[in-house]
């Protein structure tokens, strides 16, 4: 009998802050799921040049087209932000555009619109400065177009409070909902 595979899991950390709040969580995450034997890819997409539009030719490439080649393969996205403005980053709301690209030409009257395969799971990583109040859930906002793209499958674990590097260290709740979430989506 061989051993199960192990799952593969993407990860798009939408900070543009190296280390900050939401790299925090979306590495205690990463830690526990490597614990678990899961296999990680993991992209800062500070660090990567990519053009955030969602309808660039298939065959476009930059450095944004390694990371959304392995969420076919995928089976949970990660994806980590904090909140500017009203919502997520600009960087990890540019790379979500380019999600268009795993939709089908005739998405809009498909039943099965999306490219990727069924079953995928979306995780939300998400740190804030103000309270839970004032901001809506992103998952929500983004539910029509995570449920074309077949994530049908979501969770999110929202810090608020935080600011400054080094904040959601004091926000022991919201680290163990990390790793506990980490923990059930990885455990064979």
């Amino acid at each position: 009998m061989s051993a199960p595979k192990a799952k593969q899991i993407v990860v798009l950390r939408g900070s543009p802050r190296a280390n900050g709040n939401s790299d925090q969580m979306a590495d205690r995450f990463c830690e526990t799921a490597l614990a678990q034997g899961c296999a990680v890819n993991d992209y800062a997409l500070r660090d990567l040049s990519f053009v955030p539009f969602g309808e660039v030719p298939d065959d476009h490439q930059d450095g944004l087209s390694d990371a959304l080649n392995k969420i076919y393969d995928a089976d949970i996205v990660v994806l980590s932000t904090p909140i500017y403005l009203c919502n997520m980053s600009g960087l990890l709301k540019g790379a979500l555009d380019r999600f268009f690209g795993f939709l089908k030409s005739d998405y809009l009257t498909n039943p099965q619109p999306s490219k990727l395969s069924p079953g995928k799971q979306l995780v939300l990583l998400q740190t804030q400065g103000e309270p839970a109040a004032r901001y809506g859930n992103l998952l929500e906002q983004y539910g029509p177009a995570l449920d074309k793209l077949g994530f049908a499958e979501r969770h999110m674990v929202r810090a608020c409070g935080v600011r400054d590097i080094g904040d959601i260290l004091s926000h022991a709740d919201a680290l163990a909902q990390v790793d506990a979430l980490a923990k059930s989506l990885t455990t064979a």
